[in-house]
């Protein structure tokens, strides 16, 4: 008779699904993983836009080069000119991933690219420029 009642006990149990306590902890697991992929995901978005501007410096600094190959006395033209002319297709941003303005300048020398980057403020550590820019070496 006793264990038809554990059994019966067992079962009763069972039907009655999960305790407060068990549903507390399932939805802080899926509160940890979700910030997990979060972070992760915002790396990753942020090196992809790093690349994206990378790859458009790339561009306008080689419709650049061909540019001054075929107007060798005018000055250096801007990403609108760019597109004007036809140099860089016509549905080319002329605005990094973060919202700044390519800026192209024209040196006897060379001929660089430079975004702002991340944090959309030029002069600092994150800017993007192509050629990339070589950090100055240590004089030991």
């Amino acid at each position: 008779m006793q264990s038809s009642k554990f059994i019966h006990r067992a079962q009763r149990a069972t039907a009655r699904g999960l305790t407060l306590v068990e549903l507390v902890i399932v939805i802080t697991i899926i509160g940890v993983l979700t910030a997990a992929i979060s972070i992760g995901v915002l790396r990753a978005k942020k090196t992809a836009d790093v690349g994206a501007a990378k790859t458009a410096c790339n561009t306008v600094r080689s419709a650049t080069i061909t540019w001054k190959a075929a107007h060798p006395s005018e000055d250096c033209p801007s990403v609108a000119q760019l597109k004007q002319n036809r140099d860089l297709d016509t549905g080319f941003s002329a605005k990094d991933p973060w919202g700044g303005l390519y800026v192209v300048s024209c040196d006897a020398e060379e001929i660089t690219c430079t975004s702002p980057g991340p944090d959309r403020k030029d002069g600092t550590d994150d800017d993007i420029h192509v050629p990339e820019v070589e950090a100055p070496s240590g004089g030991k």
